[in-house]
């Protein structure tokens, strides 16, 4: 077995030697020419910069390496799964933080700030400053006919959702200075220097209050996205032991995708689906057990409480997340295949469980209407109308990127987890999660739709997590120790920090 798992993680490290060798040659096209292919990087290697953000993954592997130790005892008790799972999401912050400082000139933190004044690049902030004006409820009720109004562009897409959060943002650093300059007394000096970049070649200020509600929200990202590896670990454990579930979770924070577009709110996405789908996992789950003939037991009636409320959790979330990017939808689709795929649930049970969760969802779209004014049906409709016309102009080759879309996503995952996936999901349908098995399905659905051309590393990230728990199958299936954990999370930040210097993926080209 030990010769098994020394041949995957050389291959491993093989195919991560390769890409980035491909990348740096320039002879290998990072997308479809004529139609969307990523920028690169022309700039000197920060080697003070690299030296420490590999410390930094080296130090988090260990962590990773010895919390995987920890958890593969006999008996673990949810006590000591809760303090790990605690360092897990401060060490996934800490990383993230980190690995930035190994990019080249402005692509490091600088980009924390820069990114948000780039109106080519989100123009949430923009449209707040210009467009929202003193009434930002008045703009949120008018949201419908102002964003048919966008067009196809990046604004035409998107419900109101980052606008009121940029709104609230602002405000809350207006009203409170002294929040306000403990936030920019904090800010790392490499993103104050990316505001006065701002200023110096936009010609403009920027208000200190505007500084840091621009930095909260870069915060918030960070912190969202990390985060992430508590829900995803929530997921794992509904059907997989510790040891496996913490094997899942741990390479989500050096995920390629995960860095790379910090600090573009997509990386936050993949907190409300991991949410989403966790929560509904363990509804499905709970459901599958409980006899509601018997409800005067007590406990019985404890679990059809549970279930009912994680369902409604899972839908509540879903709708939140519909606030802000349509890409919820498809995870939608996930959600209701795992729940009717879970073992010994039933027809009946499983459509009671979908029922609570569109209960969950509808009743926070009813609350968001009744707050904002502003129809939300309405939104949505013109986005995909906006959508629909976004890839027009393109030549649209459909075969190409048919093949090229789960390279790039495999790419984005990272190629030593996708090859530990590829592992666990040899090892049958029963053991790996039916999260992954069903969010693979779904991003097959996705990509022979033929309406991904171009940007799936950042368009499909919330549908990565669930494939982590294949990798953590995989590590379980050859028995690989702590060590081979090590490696692997060092490969993946390998090949992270090697693709943050050679592809620009969140400034414009």
């Amino acid at each position: 077995m030990k010769r098994k798992i020394d041949l995957v993680l050389g291959l491993a490290a093989l195919s991560t030697a390769i890409l980035l060798t491909a990348v740096a040659s320039g002879d290998v096209p990072l997308g479809i020419p004529g139609e969307w292919v990523w920028p690169r990087i022309i700039e000197d290697l920060p080697v003070g910069g690299l030296l420490i953000a590999g410390a930094g993954v080296a130090v988090y592997g260990a962590f990773a390496a010895a919390g995987f130790r920890s958890l593969g005892a006999v008996e673990v008790s949810r006590r000591r799964e809760a303090a790990w799972l605690f360092g897990l999401v401060l060490g996934a912050s800490a990383v993230q933080a980190v690995v930035p400082i190994g990019a080249p000139g402005r692509y490091g933190l600088e980009r924390w700030g820069v990114i948000h004044c780039y109106r080519v690049c989100t123009g949430y902030y923009d449209v707040v400053k210009e467009q929202v004006g003193p009434d930002p409820w008045a703009f949120l009720a008018d949201y419908p006919r102002w964003v048919r109004a966008q067009g196809a562009g990046h604004l035409g897409v998107h419900p109101p959702g980052l606008i009121a959060g940029y709104c609230g943002l602002l405000a809350l650093t207006e009203r409170h200075p002294a929040a306000a300059d403990l936030l920019n007394s904090a800010m790392p000096s490499s993103t104050a220097d990316g505001f006065r970049q701002v200023e110096v070649g936009m010609g403009m200020t920027i208000p200190a209050a505007d500084r840091a509600a621009v930095y909260l929200a870069t915060l918030i990202t960070l912190f969202a996205c990390a985060g992430t590896v508590a829900p995803l670990y929530l997921l794992a454990r509904e059907s997989l032991p510790p040891q496996v579930a913490w094997a899942s979770a741990i390479l989500w924070p050096l995920a390629p995708a995960a860095n790379l577009f910090q600090p573009l709110s997509d990386v936050a996405y993949p907190f409300l689906s991991a949410c989403a789908l966790a929560a509904a996992a363990w509804a499905a789950r709970l459901r599958s057990s409980s006899d509601v003939s018997t409800l005067g037991g007590g406990r019985p009636l404890a679990s059809v409480l549970g279930w009912a409320f994680l369902a409604v959790v899972s839908g509540a979330v879903m709708g939140f997340g519909m606030m802000f990017t349509l890409a919820l939808l498809p995870v939608g689709l996930s959600v209701a295949l795992v729940v009717m795929t879970t073992r010994g649930l039933g027809l009946t049970r499983g459509l009671s469980v979908i029922v609570a969760i569109g209960a969950g969802f509808l009743g926070v779209v009813a609350a968001c209407w009744l707050a904002t004014r502003s129809d939300p049906f309405a939104t949505w409709a013109a986005n995909l109308a906006n959508n629909a016309r976004f890839n027009e102009g393109m030549r649209g080759s459909y075969l190409t990127w048919l093949i090229y879309n789960p390279f790039e996503t495999a790419i984005a995952a990272g190629l030593p987890a996708f090859i530990w996936a590829a592992i666990g999901l040899t090892a049958g349908r029963r053991l790996v999660p039916r999260a992954a098995w069903c969010t693979l399905a779904v991003l097959a659905i996705a990509d022979l739709s033929g309406r991904n051309m171009g940007e799936v590393a950042r368009l499909w990230i919330l549908f990565l997590p669930p494939l982590f728990l294949a990798a953590g199958v995989g590590l379980r299936r050859l028995n690989a120790g702590f060590q081979a954990v090590f490696v692997t999370v060092a490969l993946t930040g390998v090949q992270t920090l090697g693709l943050q210097c050679m592809i620009q993926l969140v400034y414009p080209p």
